[in-house]
């Protein structure tokens, strides 16, 4: 996978956009990344610079898939972009097919990750934005199972 874990604090959104498209170009094999923190902290904004080092050329290119739920991109790998946050229930889980997404050979981003519950993959990188204020987000990079490092 060749990223690097870690927490880093970032001061504006350019920052955090960095941050996802290091993490971008430094991967080497498909897998799933789950994003999770509140409204407005920065989740898309690091999905888009994720897929930008993935090989999109143009940020504006990546837009959110809040209506959509799911939009996808041929990059260096398959990449789908979820966004959950209009999803209350379990079967509406069910309704997008994630199971089936989450067991593609893909790239695979999902917004408001925490609304997975037990569609959670075992084997992913979590990825926690906090904002500290202003435009100061914490953002904790990390495996959820130490196999998947």
């Amino acid at each position: 996978m060749s990223l690097v874990f870690e927490t880093a604090v970032t001061h504006s959104r350019e920052e955090t956009f960095q941050l996802g498209y290091s993490a971008g170009q430094s991967l080497t094999a498909p897998c799933i990344f789950l994003l999770e923190g509140d409204l407005g902290v920065g989740k898309t904004v690091f999905a888009k610079g994720l897929i930008c080092g993935l090989g999109c050329p143009e940020p504006d290119d990546v837009t959110s898939p809040s209506f959509t739920l799911i939009n996808e991109y041929q990059y260096r790998f398959h990449v789908f972009h979820v966004d959950l946050y209009r999803l209350e229930t379990l079967e509406d889980l069910h309704s997008l097919d994630l199971d089936e997404i989450l067991s593609e050979t893909a790239v695979i981003i999902v917004e408001w990750a925490e609304k997975l519950k037990e569609l959670y993959p075992r084997k992913a990188v979590q990825v926690s934005i906090e904002d500290l204020g202003g435009d100061d987000r914490r953002i904790e990079i990390r495996p959820l199972d130490p196999g998947a490092a």
